[in-house]
């Protein structure tokens, strides 16, 4: 009996040791800065440490050391440092345009889609993570190409674009960074009366072999794609629409992310009947995901401030922030992973027009 206790003691302790030692924040992207939040593991409520000029939307790289920075006409690179504040170590001029931004397998490259200019380019991100300069890749697509996203294997570029209601499909060069078109170089989203079209947002879930994205309109959605890397190309598999039942009014969705353990898969929809309205009925659209065919089945809605471009899910699968671009605000929700229920924290004020949050865990 003593043993056991003893032992139940240490275990304990082991797990308040690896608690203390893991660190958690959240990033924002508003009002000109980005902003660096403390994470209350216990609770998910956050507390403002840093407040960082500079306007534009951001990625983090894998090992979540560095974070990157584009818009107002500068590219911008910064250190995540232990205590979660960031450091400028690098910033150049750049005439590019991005509505998006992601990272390569390998860190050594970053991609932006240019949105009004129908395009995507690629730069080089130096070793020392500091030199961010020219392009060296820049392919015109069409106009509303809206984000990108490399595949499991690194070979090839993603491009959504809504408008077109495609997603392009280019191969990469890990090597050089360069893009070409793929033998069948874009894949058309879903068409047809009442179904979810343009694809806007993709991700892929861990098996590497199948893809969602986002269908912005013509009704909102979600769509499941299978994947296959050795031909580069996309297939549809499911539709769902996303909008609400007996609700009349203008929906589109944007983002999307699956918890880290796959078992649900969340989507932005945002309520833009009155662009200008920061109350509304935007929502995040929970869905399980099937274990084995990886389908969707629809949770249900879960109410968020007005427009919600961006989200992100932490990395342990406990807690999900939401910034309403419009309502100006960024809310926390507590992640029931078994039943993918999500339950309101807290919402705090941003500076104007939240458009990017993202999620950090550092280990003390």
């Amino acid at each position: 009996m003593k043993s056991s206790l003893i032992l139940l003691a240490t275990l304990l302790g082991f797990a308040t040791q690896s608690a203390q030692a893991e660190k958690r924040f959240v990033y924002s992207s508003a009002g000109g800065a980005v902003t660096v939040y403390a994470v209350d593991p216990g609770t998910g409520k956050l507390t403002e440490i840093q407040n960082n000029d500079g306007m534009g939307l951001t990625a983090i790289s894998s090992d979540q050391k560095f974070l990157y920075r584009i818009g107002g006409g500068e590219i911008e690179s910064y250190r995540i440092q232990k205590n979660g504040k960031l450091k400028s170590i690098g910033k150049n001029k750049t005439s590019e345009k991005s509505g998006y931004l992601a990272l390569d397998a390998t860190g050594r490259f970053m991609a932006g889609s240019n949105y009004g200019g129908g395009s995507v380019t690629v730069w080089e991100i130096g070793e020392d993570k500091i030199g961010i300069g020219e392009p060296v890749a820049t392919m015109a697509l069409e106009k509303a190409a809206h984000s990108s996203l490399f595949s499991p294997g690194n070979e090839f570029l993603l491009v959504p674009a809504t408008t077109p209601n495609k997603v392009f499909q280019l191969k990469f060069d890990a090597k050089s960074g360069e893009v070409s078109a793929n033998d069948l170089p874009a894949v058309s989203g879903p068409t047809g009366e009442g179904t979810a079209q343009q694809p806007r947002h993709i991700i892929f879930h861990p098996n590497g072999e199948i893809a969602y994205t986002t269908l912005e309109r013509e009704s909102p959605g979600v769509g499941v794609w299978k994947w296959d890397e050795s031909s580069g190309q996309l297939e549809l598999l499911q539709n769902i629409i996303t909008f609400p039942e007996n609700w009349e009014g203008v929906i589109t969705t944007a983002d999307l992310h699956l918890t880290p353990d796959a078992k649900f898969l969340y989507v932005s929809n945002r309520d833009l009947t009155d662009r200008k309205a920061v109350t509304g009925d935007s929502s995040i659209v929970g869905f399980k995901v099937d274990p084995e065919t990886f389908m969707l089945e629809m949770i249900g809605h879960t109410p968020c401030p007005q427009v919600p471009r961006s989200f992100a899910i932490d990395r342990a699968g406990e807690y999900v922030y939401v910034a309403g671009q419009t309502a100006g605000k960024l809310a926390a929700y507590r992640l029931n992973d078994e039943t993918g229920e999500l339950s309101l924290i807290e919402e705090i004020e941003t500076g104007k027009g939240p458009n990017w949050v993202k999620c950090v865990t550092i280990a003390d």
